[in-house]
Formats: structure tokens, C-alpha cells, sequence
């Protein structure tokens, strides 16, 4: 339990704030976590990180760093991993913890466990600096709005200020990648990077809705062209990235805007890149324009085979015929296409998950990943999980990227189900094995003989995997032949001063 009195009467100049990160958090650069880091440092203060996973005696690292707050960035499926840490931490370490992210925004509740001292329900930024600037003046910080607090047993819970505006995104500093680069993550040479936030749909499996309804004033929003490009500069310069991941939920949402920035992208900066897009909304005049300003691939949610769940169950209003033409149109100006997936959502059947296979063949993807469902109780579609059976909690879902279905969903054929999305990658990959195997499969009697022959077939994509021959491409990160026309080492570009060296040009 953090005590507020044991802090005010330390004398504390300048404040020192460590984040705690995992493998899965750093596999993307944490850009959340990024800006709050720049913001923090613009202001003077200490900002550091440790990897948990990486470091073998974490606890010994932060007595030494003897942070004042300890940071964490949450997922829902990682949040009792991280609680149970800060507890560890704390028996060490009495720093004041603070927790943000989805998990928080979704389960406030979050607020009453052992050794959480605050959370953040919204948009972080300059919420996190207001706490810090009172810490380090000795004043009271529990008036912060966007936070709750737990000090000396007493719950404290702040309403949600407004979102950012759109002018106000081009104000804050860019990510501090600092904060990463020691970390092998840092080493593929990707600039991740936002140009705006918010997503305006309404899929039950996300939770853009309920991030949407936290707060007050727009949700989507852009920022300036010129910030983004100042950005990207910045990126190419400084870090010498060979390659961007723009993590936009939808990068293409705004035609005006890509208009603008395409053209400008392509004479500027001209690194190949990545985005995320919607099936419905590619037409001719955006491929086109990405084609031209070196986009390679693109990742699209295709969901499921079956028009029926992705519309009705998981709320995306796109039909077969759409995602075919959108694919159609980024093969045609040689733009690959990544498609997203997932099995066993409520309804799910063979047939369907038949049909999430041959939807990706006939889209010719070019990478495809295939998740398990994960009902998140917080989602919509977590409640509808829950109406067909699915009793658990947050603790009860797997991690990320399981390969299988949480225990407590309750599905007819579930085990044929799961062998079947093990086996996706292998067929996708090998569209004339997968139609001798389904021409197999269907004659086969019983369920036991189906299972049995699906288990040898996931054998053998595990043996392909082993050999480079099938198996997860990185989306992220930049291809093969992008890394090949590098023929020398990644720059040593010196590490920077901890505190007070995010300053740069804020372009309007």
C-alpha cells in the first residue's frame, strides 16, 4: 500500500519513473508508453525501463534504478502477470505504481487490488505529468482527472477529461525511443509510428467502443501533415529506420488527409511501409496512392470465412465480395496482403472455419495470422461469449497468441475447430495440400479418425516451421528483401541523456 505522508516528506528534486516492460509489450515498440516517457523528460524527469523478460534479476535492477513511480502499460491478458510483479517489486522496492492502458480503461475495478496505487482511464500524457509535477513539489495529486487512486486503503476515483484534439496531438512531443533502444527489439530497424488515434467502428471484439465512450470529444482524430512527416524525418535521421509501421487502426479512414500526406510521403521520406485498412473502404484512388508512395504490404482484419459471424457476431459490415476486391486491387499494384483471422467466436463451426481458409486462398494473402478468440469480458463480444456459455474471467484467458481456445468456451466440434486453425498457415501456404487434405478429411468417418489426421497435418507444419518451409512471417517488422539490400551493420548511434533530450521542432 503506498503511503502518501512517507512520500511528501522526502525531498525530491527531480522525479525518477521506470517502466516495466515484458517480451510481448516490446515486440511492437510501445508507443503509449513512448509518449508519456517524452513528456515526462521534456519536464525534467528521470525516465528508465526494464525488461522483465530480459532481465534474469529484475529486482536487484530496480533497487538500483530506486525509481519513484514504477510504470506499467496493460493489457487485459497480461494484467494478473503484471500485478503479481508489482507486489514482487514492491517487497524490494516501495515505489508508488501506476497502471495504464486498456485493462484500466475497461476494469477500473482494477484500482481496489493489493499494490495498485493508481490507474489511468484514458488518454495519458500530460494526466501522468500532473501527478509527477505535484509528487515532486510535496502537493496533492489525487485530484487528477483520468485517474483513480488507492492511498492508505481510500479509493479515490477522478472523472475522465476530454480527449486530445487534433491540434493538440501535433503538440506532444514524438515517442521517446530511447527508452527502448536497449532492448534487441530495437534492432529490426521498423520506425513505428501513429498519425492519429481512434478508430470510428464498432467491431465487438475491439475495444475502440468503449475507449471511444471513456471519454468526452472526438474520438478519430488526425494529426497535421507536417508533424507526421517531421516525425518521420526525425526517425530516418536519427535512427536510420529502413522501414515504418504505421499503427493507425485504420490508416486510410481519411481521404483528404492522404491525399495531402501520400504524395509528400513518397518525395520526402520514400521508405517502403506498412499500414492497417479496411476492406470497405479500398478503392482504386487509395491503392494507387499507396502503391506510388512505396507502401509494400497491408494488414486487413478478413476476420472469418463466413459473412454471417463477421456481421452479425463480430459487427464488421463487410461482405466477401468487398475483401476480394480490396485484395484484388493491392495484388494488382503489387501491395501484399496480411490478413488477420480469428477462430471460434461464438458460432463458429467446421464449415465456417472451412470457409476462413478458402476465403484467405482466394485472397491470395501474402502473410496470414490466425488467433484464437479471446473473450475479453469488457467487449461485446465477450457478453455475447458469455450468453453462449463461456463463464470466466480475465484470468482465465490465455495470453497472447495461444494456440487454442480458452477452456471455458464452449463450442460443438471445439477440438476439430482448434486443429483446424493450427493447421491455417499450412494450408494457406499450400492451397494444393489443402485441397487434397479437405477431400481427406471429408471422407474420413467419425471424429476421433478427422482429429487424428488433422493432428499429423499440424506435425507437419510444425516440421515446415522448423525448416523456414511455413510458419509466421514478422508483419512488423521489414522484409527479407528490404534487409538483404542492407549490406551493412545498423549504425551505432549513441544512447541519449535520461532526462530533458525529447526537444525538437513541433511542426504545426
Amino acid at each position: 500500500m503506498y503511503n502518501e505522508k512517507d512520500h511528501f516528506e522526502s525531498e525530491v528534486l527531480i522525479m525518477r519513473i521506470t517502466f516495466i516492460f515484458d517480451d510481448i509489450i516490446l515486440l511492437h515498440q510501445p508507443l503509449g508508453a513512448g509518449y508519456i516517457s517524452s513528456v515526462l523528460k521534456e519536464a525534467g524527469h528521470q525516465v528508465t525501463a526494464i525488461n522483465i523478460d530480459q532481465s534474469p534479476d529484475y529486482l536487484e535492477e530496480v533497487k538500483k534504478l530506486s525509481p519513484d513511480i514504477l510504470a506499467y502499460s496493460v493489457a487485459s491478458s497480461h494484467a494478473p502477470r503484471y500485478v503479481e510483479v508489482n507486489r514482487e517489486i514492491k517487497k524490494v522496492h516501495n515505489a508508488f505504481s501506476l497502471f495504464g492502458g486498456p485493462h484500466p480503461t475497461f476494469f477500473p475495478q482494477m484500482i481496489e487490488q493489493e499494490g495498485v496505487d493508481a490507474i489511468c482511464t484514458g488518454e495519458g500524457e500530460y494526466p501522468t505529468l500532473e501527478i509527477v509535477t505535484a509528487m515532486e513539489a510535496g502537493k496533492d495529486f489525487t485530484h487528477v482527472d483520468t485517474m483513480a487512486f488507492n492511498i492508505n486503503g481510500k479509493v479515490i476515483r477522478n472523472p475522465n477529461r476530454p480527449f486530445i484534439n487534433k491540434e493538440g496531438l501535433s503538440d506532444i512531443p514524438f515517442p521517446d525511443r530511447e527508452l527502448i533502444r536497449p532492448f534487441s527489439v530495437w534492432n529490426h530497424r521498423t520506425g513505428y509510428i501513429m498519425a492519429g488515434r481512434g478508430c470510428p467502428y464498432d467491431c465487438t471484439f475491439c475495444f475502440n467502443r468503449m475507449s471511444r465512450d471513456s471519454q468526452e470529444g472526438r474520438w478519430t482524430r488526425h494529426r497535421s501533415v507536417d508533424n507526421v512527416l517531421a516525425e518521420l524525418h526525425w526517425l530516418k535521421d536519427k535512427y536510420k529506420v529502413i522501414y515504418v509501421a504505421f499503427q493507425d487502426d485504420t490508416f486510410i479512414l481519411n481521404k483528404r488527409w492522404l491525399r495531402d500526406f501520400l504524395p509528400r510521403y513518397a518525395r520526402e521520406i520514400g521508405l517502403p511501409f506498412i499500414c492497417n485498412v479496411r476492406g470497405d473502404l479500398a478503392d482504386e484512388e487509395q491503392v494507387r496512392m499507396l502503391a506510388e508512395a512505396n507502401c509494400t504490404r497491408v494488414a486487413m482484419g478478413l476476420e472469418s470465412g463466413s459473412e454471417e459471424l463477421r456481421t452479425k457476431i463480430l459487427a464488421k459490415n463487410i461482405s466477401n465480395e468487398q475483401i476480394i476486391h480490396a485484395c484484388d486491387l493491392f495484388n494488382r499494384y503489387g501491395i501484399k496482403v496480411c490478413g488477420h483471422n480469428m477462430f471460434g467466436v461464438p458460432g463458429e463451426t467446421v464449415e465456417t472455419a472451412i470457409s476462413t481458409i478458402e476465403l484467405n486462398i482466394r485472397c491470395k494473402t501474402h502473410i496470414n495470422l490466425f488467433y484464437f478468440f479471446a473473450p475479453y469480458p469488457g467487449t461485446k463480444l465477450g457478453q455475447i461469449a458469455q450468453e453462449c456459455g463461456f463463464s470466466g474471467e480475465v484470468e482465465d484467458i490465455p495470453r497472447e497468441y495461444q494456440d487454442c481456445l480458452a477452456s471455458t468456451i464452449q463450442l460443438e466440434d471445439k477440438e476439430i475447430i482448434e486443429k483446424i486453425g493450427q493447421c491455417a498457415h499450412l494450408f494457406v501456404s499450400y492451397p494444393r495440400l489443402y485441397r487434397f487434405a479437405k477431400t481427406i478429411f471429408r471422407l474420413l468417418p467419425g471424429k476421433a479418425l478427422k482429429l487424428i489426421f488433422l493432428s499429423q497435418l499440424y506435425r507437419l507444419k510444425q516440421e515446415l516451421a522448423k525448416r523456414g518451409k511455413a510458419g509466421l512471417p514478422s508483419l512488423w517488422h521489414p522484409p527479407d528483401f528490404i534487409v538483404h539490400a542492407i549490406h551493412t551493420e545498423p549504425p551505432e548511434i549513441p544512447m541519449q541523456p535520461v532526462a530533458r533530450e525529447i526537444r525538437h521542432d513541433k511542426a504545426a
